[in-house]
């Protein structure tokens, strides 16, 4: 009978109180952004990466992280990762993407091997894809570039060389990735026409070698044209400037390194 009373008080505290739970092994999908199908692909992309790489890529999205009783999504985050005892390996390897739909905050946690394997630059490359369908309210796709920018920086950092900002540049995953014009195509664009200005210019300044200038501004008024009898200033419009102050809404995300070896980025989006 005592042990049916604390069965029956377990679950009134379980329906009261939000409870970390996943659906998959590393996507949980509380807020129901995805369809069944969508989040059973990228449980498989997860998967693959945790076997091939011993490394854990973890999606959660919640309707509101305030409900889990913190102010700051990223505390939110890292709490939902130690409770849940996420990470593979000794050191609890892995990164977590936490979204909070309601009112639009993300944050992202890094532990363990992830410091190594995800560089600064390569977390502004996979913010700036993810974000970028994030606005546009793309759920699936912004995952989807969490997932495949995920696994290309841990197979550079499978090669040993983790995706760095002097060393790489702008890379991208997707092999079709325009990186833009490069040296050559710079110096085709732009050399050639300036070649061309100047020489039609120093052709111009040749053919005016005639000319001399004025010392008298009387040389250059048509005799008996102008007649000035007042003068006076006269105010007309005055011009205003504006500049806009970036909020936190634009976009802009703050980096956090915080302590028991978490480092990671929040914002909204």
């Amino acid at each position: 009978m005592r042990r049916i009373s604390y069965l029956f008080l377990l679950v009134c505290l379980t329906l009261c109180v939000p409870v970390w739970a996943f659906e998959g092994a590393y996507v949980f999908e509380e807020a129901g952004t995805l369809s069944d199908s969508e989040a059973r692909a990228l449980e498989t992309q997860a998967l693959s990466m945790a076997q091939t790489y011993d490394f854990g890529v973890y999606l959660v999205t919640v309707d509101d992280f305030t409900d889990y009783g913190y102010s700051d999504v990223y505390d939110c985050a890292v709490a939902f990762y130690e409770e849940s005892e996420l990470g593979l390996g000794d050191d609890h390897d892995g990164e977590l993407l936490f979204m909070s739909m309601s009112n639009r905050k993300y944050a992202l946690v890094y532990h363990g091997y992830g410091d190594t394997a995800f560089t600064e630059y390569g977390r502004d490359l996979l913010e700036r894809d993810m974000l970028d369908c994030f606005r546009d309210d793309d759920w699936y796709g912004g995952f989807q570039q969490y997932m495949e920018w995920s696994e290309y920086l841990l197979s550079e950092a499978a090669n040993g060389e983790p995706l760095g900002w002097d060393e790489y540049g702008d890379e991208h995953p997707d092999d079709d990735y325009d990186d833009g014009p490069g040296l050559l195509e710079w110096v085709t664009v732009l050399g050639i026409p300036a070649v061309i200005t100047v020489v039609i210019a120093l052709i111009l300044i040749g053919q005016m070698d005639t000319v001399s200038e004025a010392t008298e501004a009387g040389a250059y008024v048509v005799p008996h044209t102008l007649n000035i009898r007042t003068k006076s200033d006269r105010y007309t419009h005055s011009t205003e400037t504006r500049v806009k102050v970036k909020s936190d809404s634009d976009g802009g995300g703050s980096t956090h390194h915080s302590g028991g070896g978490y480092s990671g980025r929040s914002g909204s989006f």
